[in-house]
């Protein structure tokens, strides 16, 4: 058990619970920061954590800080803020950043934390809060060759497929690329399937013929089962966090330079429907938010 590396969590909403009792379960010492909501803390109290109630009280006790939250800003808020996990305390730690978080903020909280003799790695997540509690989620983690090898076993108790993606930031940047391409897809998908609606053709056909070629996918079942039967359960992302995500996406591309016309009109989509008052429902959704 003292080989172990000691192991924080902060962020126990529907990912993040489910990736902390698998790291208990698999041994680890865990400690986690209140929440606000207490049923995630007292479920990982009750197998054995520690609880704490802020960052710099979590420092002293990791040698692993695991973050999974929504926002860059709420990560450097948990880093730099006054109760910051660099605002006490002198203790060497990793930082692993599961959120999907902006590169250019990734890059400068790495550069603070190895100022201060920590290290960093972002490991953004594919799959949904089932895979989060089987411990069979995606993970595209990047940071050193050093820092992933010694992540790795830690990683492996909360995921099926890891993969070491390149230096710091590449996993934020190739986890924006998905979600721009999804939730661009995801638009276009509503918006076919509004004209389909409109020019009276059978959704149940439409889905069978385009099912049947190379539009068939995972994320084209999820959207048209929303379409078709109403279930829009399918996929359990909300548009608030699809808009949030896009906004991120635009700001890399336009770091880099490239003119991302359509994510910026599935952003203005998305952007004009959360103003709306829908930004809790699921993505799915737009199914039935994307009339003519």
């Amino acid at each position: 058990m003292s080989n172990l590396e000691r192991v924080g969590f902060i962020g126990l909403g529907a990912m993040g619970v489910g990736m902390a009792a698998n790291i208990i379960a698999a041994g680890y010492p865990l400690t986690v920061m209140g929440h606000t909501r207490r049923e995630p803390v007292e479920r990982l109290v009750g197998l054995g954590a520690r609880e704490v109630a802020s960052p710099a009280e979590m420092r002293a006790h990791c040698d692993v800080i695991i973050l999974c939250v929504t926002t860059s800003d709420a990560v450097e808020n948990i880093v730099l803020g006054d109760e910051g996990l660099l605002s006490a305390g002198d203790n060497p730690f990793m930082l692993i950043d599961c959120g999907t978080s902006r590169p250019d903020s990734t890059l400068m909280l790495g550069a603070r934390l190895a100022e201060a003799g920590c290290t960093m790695m972002d490991v953004p997540l594919g799959r949904s809060a089932a895979a989060a509690e089987a411990g069979t989620l995606n993970m595209m983690a990047g940071g050193s060759e050093a820092d992933f090898n010694r992540a790795k076993p830690l990683l492996e108790t909360m995921s099926e497929n890891l993969f070491h993606v390149g230096e710091l930031s590449a996993g934020h940047r190739i986890k924006l690329i998905n979600n721009g391409y999804s939730m661009a897809v995801a638009c276009l998908a509503a918006e076919a399937v509004a004209t389909a609606r409109a020019g009276n053709v059978d959704l149940k056909v439409l889905h069978q013929v385009m099912g049947a070629g190379p539009n068939r996918s995972d994320f084209f079942d999820w959207m048209m089962a929303s379409a078709v039967e109403g279930d829009e359960t399918k996929l359990e992302f909300a548009l608030k966090n699809g808009f949030k995500d896009m906004g991120y996406f635009q700001s890399m591309a336009d770091e880099v330079g490239v003119d991302a016309s359509l994510p910026a009109a599935a952003t203005a989509r998305l952007k004009s429907l959360v103003e709306a008052g829908h930004g809790d429902e699921f993505v799915p959704a737009l199914m039935r938010l994307v009339q003519k």
